[in-house]
């Protein structure tokens, strides 16, 4: 029984033993593979090491001592801190930031390119004579159009509808050098404003897309459609099929002061005094023969229903320039005369866009200070020979009084006197020569 018994034990020692034995191994296994992981991150880490150290000798200036970095600060005060090859230091820095920057390029000086009108008015209409709701006498149109009055707006105005043309009508091609003037109102109650303004050989209606072949056109886009659509468009066919834009918002229920200036192939459009087109060579002689207008459609359906109102034309040739022209005429002829001072019907109050001709007039006295002149007013044959004659006089006060006031002539260089209709230049059956009549005369004393 003691054998059987220590048989059993001694075989399962050996069994453990075997097992333990077998364990042992793995363990070592196990142990010599982490061994070699440990081993083979340690060599990771020293190269990347290294290879820091490699780069950092490349990208970076190797660290100094403090026996170095003393030896080079000494350099950089000797040298006042130009040290080629050598760190920049603070002192440089300041130095190089306190150099004086170069300034931008300005453009100086004030734009010497305005309007000027002419100083010989051949055509002018504020349709003070038209009654409201008709068409007015001087003019023409293809579909109809309207005389309103605004409110808060002295002179009446010309409704011009969607699709029509509507032209001035005037007696003979347009001089060599003018000037057209006009207030234009784009209503703010319709979302679709678009006023064409036309020079051809007659008139014609103005494509929304397409330049015409035939004239010299202008417009302005104001549409409050989709993100909304805002420019002014010119042009001719030789220019391109498609016009030259530029950005431009018009104001709403406002008068916009257009103006255009024709000297001989030039022209240039001012818009509230500011020039925005300037042509030198684009506009032809068969340009002058007619002026005309149009509210231009498309295949919106809000175009059908636009509209737009002008007022207050005024057509003026220009005899060159008109200070040398005022001062050639009174020095060597001994008078000047122009009919492009306006005045309100019947009175003797000076209208705005007489501005620039007094200008001429009173600088052309600045520049001779011993000249004395005699200003005459004239009218045409509208009411009594009386009330024409008092108006008259009236009226070249009122020009003296300007002279004086904005340009500081002495009064007493200057008379006044009226000859009211006695003495016409032009036929008073006829408005354009009452437009004539309607003068002011400088005579030289």
């Amino acid at each position: 029984m003691k054998s059987l018994q220590t048989i059993t034990f001694l075989t399962i020692m050996f069994a453990s033993t075997i097992t333990n034995a077998q364990f042992l191994d793995k363990l070592g296994e196990k142990a010599a593979g982490a061994v070699e992981r440990t081993v083979e991150r340690r060599v990771q880490r020293e190269t990347e090491k290294s290879t820091d150290r490699v780069l950092d000798t490349i990208v970076e200036a190797p660290k100094k001592s403090k026996k170095e970095q003393r030896r080079e600060e000494k350099n950089r005060k000797k040298n006042d801190g130009n040290i080629i090859g050598g760190n920049t230091s603070n002192k440089n820095s300041e130095s190089q930031s306190s150099e004086p920057k170069m300034e931008s390029l300005e453009e100086v000086g004030e734009n010497q390119v305005g309007f000027k009108r002419g100083n010989r008015i051949i055509f002018h209409d504020n349709f003070e004579k038209d009654a409201i709701g008709d068409f007015p006498a001087k003019w023409n149109t293809t579909k109809g159009g309207e005389v309103k009055k605004l409110k808060g707006f002295d002179s009446k105005f010309l409704k011009i509808t969607a699709g029509s043309v509507t032209n001035v009508e005037l007696t003979k091609p347009l001089p060599e050098n003018f000037t057209v003037e006009f207030d234009l109102i784009l209503p703010a109650e319709h979302p679709y404003r678009r006023p064409g303004i036309g020079f051809g050989p007659k008139p014609e209606d103005i494509d929304h897309l397409l330049s015409s072949s035939n004239s010299m056109t202008f417009d302005i886009m104001s549409a409050e459609i989709g993100n909304g659509y805002y420019e002014l468009s010119y042009g001719l066919k030789e220019l391109g099929y498609t016009k030259e834009k530029i950005a431009y918002k018009a104001p709403l229920n406002q008068a916009i002061k257009m103006a255009f200036e024709v000297n001989g192939k030039r022209i240039r459009l001012f818009m509230d005094g500011k020039k925005m087109v300037d042509l030198p060579t684009q506009f032809k002689p068969e340009y002058r023969k007619s002026l005309f207008f149009t509210s231009i459609t498309s295949g919106w359906t809000e175009t059908a229903a636009a509209y737009f109102y002008i007022s207050n034309l005024v057509i003026a040739e220009t005899a060159g320039d008109e200070r040398s022209q005022v001062l050639k005429d009174l020095m060597e002829k001994g008078s000047f005369s122009t009919n492009a001072i306006l005045f309100n019907s019947g009175s003797a109050t000076i209208k705005s866009g007489s501005e620039a001709i007094l200008k001429e007039i009173g600088e052309a006295m600045q520049s001779v200070p011993d000249m004395r002149i005699i200003i005459i007013g004239h009218t045409d044959a509208d009411g009594s020979t009386e009330s024409n004659l008092k108006l008259s006089q009236e009226r070249a006060k009122s020009v003296r009084a300007a002279l004086v006031s904005q340009y500081g002539i002495s009064i007493g260089r200057i008379q006044t006197d009226g000859k009211g209709e006695s003495n016409p230049v032009a036929d008073n059956n006829s408005a354009s020569g009452k437009e004539q009549n309607r003068r002011v005369e400088f005579i030289k004393l």
